[in-house]
């Protein structure tokens, strides 16, 4: 059965987060229970009751043909009691009342549910919250009669199944207008097709596809087609467009403009960064300090329906609705990530630790299909997910700033640190890798954790929220996290003992396993990029399945379009580069004046890029050739504005480096980009880190070397040369300045276009 016709269930909270929540934001941490406690002070408090009580009872009614149900936390049937149990921490008159009064809605609409079934004219409803840390009920108990109930659940039924109906005729709109779209160009090119053709196989099936598909390709389009295509005939019924750089949603959104159009029932979000999202950083997220904080559920119920009416909803849009109801944008966005078929989003939002998609999947029973563009990114971005770091000098800091009652704990921390500190070897290194977890220090970060929460419970509006004791605080929670998840595919390293400055770093290795376990939520996906050769290497580290369908798509593109050379004198090893800057000036002279036009010089580092751009300067000086470098710290408007001047001047030289910003997702097409010079074949640094990664990749997998230096190398290399040919009309010139290149293991790693008979590599 079809994602479109199943019968639709509704949880009852749910249903009263939809049509019963009130009141402002207010996004000052509250110090919450976890899931664990929770559950725990739920048991403490039913196993407290008698012999006859009744816990977890299910409960369910068929309103307007939506199954609405739940389950009460208890029942007293010698009090004919239902009781709904609210776990804190703090103290119970500081619960706010907009919370209490969504705590009375679920309970009530159990009372209704309860007496429905069993037809009886009134009952009692106990709200009890449970002080966790005094193991103290409050219990508020009122007796209510099933007409009032009835009244009080069909209210909010009203407002959901309004909203419902919408959507259900939306959906059948949505679904014959699916049935009946066009592909925007008319017909497919061939290796837009073959991508298509797997990625809809995969919706019908429940696979997972990966699709190396070179640049120009049109992969962007060839995903999201088939995949909308296949909505009506398949369980799919959202998808989520995943992409780690701003780049790849913007090209995703031009993407579904150019497949929809301004009266289609197709609706798409796109979500935005809480930092970037604000209106108002300067304020805290809470109703008495932001306009668009205050009173944000009142305001909800006209901004959802507005919203709901909008085609595409991009960070310009919901803009424009924050200013004209008055309402965060970015609270929006997630509101509205509940109604949309197609979310653009950065990957974290579905494979992170606790991610918003992912949470929704779970809550609504979501088929999804996840796309995930340049996902050769995922790897380094999920080690990053489930990596924690701790920074000492900021407990230091911390401790010199912190109230009376949370000193002693950060002190405990610090020396908790200099215990270890002295447990390890001797050595004069940057780096050193911890045998075993540091237990103690994991215990110090812990009683921090609790310590902190008792102080905010006690003084909730206290400056700790907002400077670097709130920093120490994360980082502690984050550190614990990781632990609960710690094993093999993790290490735990310290950079620069003995220095106050220490970092230590929960670190993990290897992000299949966890990656893994959020994709198994998804209905399939397709993992596309222009590098993931070889694809043992990609599958095996972003976790994919054993059955997943692997695709190549051909390039569009022909070897005589793009013209490769290797500078077979030059070496960019780190001991050679100040000999290789005078014969790569020479070189890129040589070229630019031989074909005139803009380029792009991709460097290893900012070090060696800055080394360089003296000589150029120098080298360039009497030419009508302007260079552009890449600093350190630019800001989104700086990069922007750094590609915005090769699509209006010519005669332009970027210095860039690579792997950064601009060897990415930056599209130069005609002359706009003329030719690139890479000087490095990419690999990342020696160190400490890397080191001990290629050990556990040799261990692991046999090729410690290639996984950790060679491919995710050359897989930069091919993302910035990627800039030179978008189109079939385009062409230009790619210099390798680095002799490795011809090693036939690093040559055979390269696109098969870029070499044939007519066009071998030549120095």
């Amino acid at each position: 059965m079809f994602a479109g016709n199943k019968p639709k269930q509704v949880a009852i909270k749910t249903l009263v987060e939809f049509a019963a929540k009130t009141g402002s934001l207010d996004r000052r941490f509250t110090p919450a229970p976890t899931g664990l406690e929770g559950i725990e002070g739920h048991r403490k408090v039913t196993g407290s009751r008698h012999a006859d009580y009744q816990t977890e009872v299910t409960l369910s009614l068929i309103w307007d043909d939506i199954t609405f149900r739940g389950r009460a936390d208890g029942y007293d049937p010698q009090a004919h009691c239902i009781e709904e149990i609210k776990t804190f921490y703090g103290d119970v008159e500081r619960i706010p009342e907009n919370h209490r009064n969504l705590h009375w809605a679920q309970a009530k609409c159990y009372g209704w549910l309860y007496c429905a079934q069993h037809q009886c004219e009134e009952i009692a409803i106990s709200l009890i919250y449970f002080d966790l840390a005094h193991e103290q009920e409050y219990p508020l108990e009122e007796t209510w009669s099933a007409l009032d109930l009835q009244e009080h659940f069909e209210t909010l039924a009203k407002k959901y199944c309004a909203w419902q109906a919408q959507l259900n005729q939306r959906q059948q709109q949505l679904h014959g207008w699916l049935e009946k779209l066009q592909f925007p160009y008319g017909e497919m090119h061939s290796s837009q097709r073959l991508m298509a053709e797997a990625v809809y196989k995969a919706a019908a099936t429940g696979r997972v596809v990966m699709a190396e598909a070179p640049t120009g390709t049109g992969k962007t389009l060839a995903a999201l087609f088939p995949a909308l295509k296949a909505m009506p005939r398949t369980p799919v019924d959202k998808i989520f467009y995943l992409t780690a750089k701003t780049t790849g949603k913007q090209l995703a959104l031009d993407n579904i403009q150019l497949i929809s159009s301004d009266k289609t029932p197709l609706r798409t979000l796109e979500l935005t960064a809480q930092e970037k999202a604000c209106l108002e950083p300067d304020k805290q997220c809470r109703g008495d300090e932001c306009p668009y904080a205050l009173d944000f559920y009142n305001k909800l119920e006209t901004a959802r329906q507005t919203a709901f009416n909008e085609p595409v909803l991009d960070k310009s849009t919901l803009n424009r609705l924050a200013f004209e109801f008055e309402i965060c944008p970015f609270y929006l966005s997630m509101e509205m990530s509940r109604w949309v078929d197609i979310v653009v989003a950065d990957v974290n939002y579905f494979f992170d630790g606790s991610p918003l998609l992912l949470a929704l999947t779970n809550e609504f029973d979501w088929k999804p299909y996840l796309l995930v563009d340049e996902s050769h990114n995922l790897i380094d971005r999920g080690r990053g997910m489930y990596t924690s770091s701790l920074y000492r000098a900021d407990v230091l800091t911390a401790k010199k700033q912190a109230p009376t009652a949370l000193k002693k704990p950060l002190e405990k921390i610090n020396k908790a640190w200099l215990m270890l500190l002295k447990s390890l070897p001797d050595v004069d290194t940057d780096l050193v890798q911890l045998d075993v977890m540091p237990e103690k220090l994991g215990q110090a970060l812990l009683e921090l954790s609790n310590v902190y929460i008792e102080f905010l419970q006690k003084n909730p509006d206290h400056p700790v929220q907002e400077g670097i004791l709130r920093e120490v605080f994360f980082a502690a929670l984050g550190y614990q996290r990781l632990v609960e998840i710690f094993d093999e595919d993790f290490c735990v390293d310290m950079q620069v003992p003995g220095s106050k400055q220490e970092v230590l770093t929960l670190r993990n290795l290897i992000p299949a396993h966890q990656l893994a376990a959020r994709l198994a939520f998804a209905h399939c996906a397709c993992f596309f990029s222009a590098t993931l050769h070889p694809a043992h290497y990609y599958q095996t580290l972003l976790g994919l399945p054993d059955d997943t369908v692997h695709i190549k798509v051909p390039s569009p593109f022909q070897a005589k379009q793009l013209r490769v050379h290797v500078a077979n004198q030059v070496s960019t090893r780190y001991r050679d580069r100040q000999a290789a800057i005078s014969p790569i000036c020479d070189i890129i002279q040589q070229q630019l004046d031989d074909q005139p036009g803009n380029a792009l010089i991709f460097f290893s580092s900012y070090d060696f890029l800055q080394q360089a751009e003296k000589n150029l300067r120098q080298c360039l000086k009497d030419r009508d050739i302007q260079l552009l470098v890449q600093s350190r710290r630019m800001s989104e408007q700086d990069r922007e504005n750094f590609i915005a001047q090769f699509n209006q001047h010519n005669n332009l030289l970027g210095l860039a480096v690579l792997g950064g910003a601009f060897s990415e997702g930056v599209d130069l097409a005609g002359d706009a980009l003329k030719g690139v010079f890479i000087a490095t074949l990419g690999l990342p640094q020696v160190n400490p880190i890397n080191e001990h990664l290629r050990n556990v990749m040799q261990e692991k997998f046999g090729q410690g070397y290639d996984f950790t230096y060679t491919y995710p190398g050359i897989q930069k290399v091919i993302q910035a040369a990627g800039r030179v040919i978008r189109k079939t009309s385009d062409s230009g010139y790619l210099w390798l300045l680095d002799q490795r290149f011809q090693q036939p293991q690093i040559a055979a790693l390269l696109p098969e276009w870029w070499h044939n008979e007519e066009n071998p590599p030549h120095g």
